[in-house]
């Protein structure tokens, strides 16, 4: 199964947000939710941030139909 990568920060609604929106996503990924501390800094400004690869699928404000499209185009 195919991992995304969740980039996440400490104390960030919209982080919280996000992966509420995607957790349907659990039933064709694996969805890992790493720290923007953890070697994802360039993403700082941009959290949540979800990864395929090194791939953004999208950022900010998550979209489920942005995600899978993206995914797809990949």
């Amino acid at each position: 199964m195919k991992t995304l990568n969740i980039v996440v920060t400490e104390n960030c609604e919209l982080c919280d947000k996000g992966m509420k929106k995607i957790n349907f996503l659990n039933y064709f990924f694996n969805i890992k939710e790493v720290n923007v501390e953890d070697g994802y800094e360039e993403y700082l400004l941009r959290v949540p941030v979800v990864l395929y690869k090194d791939k953004v699928l999208d950022e900010g404000i998550l979209t489920k139909t942005k995600i899978l499209k993206n995914f797809i185009s990949i």
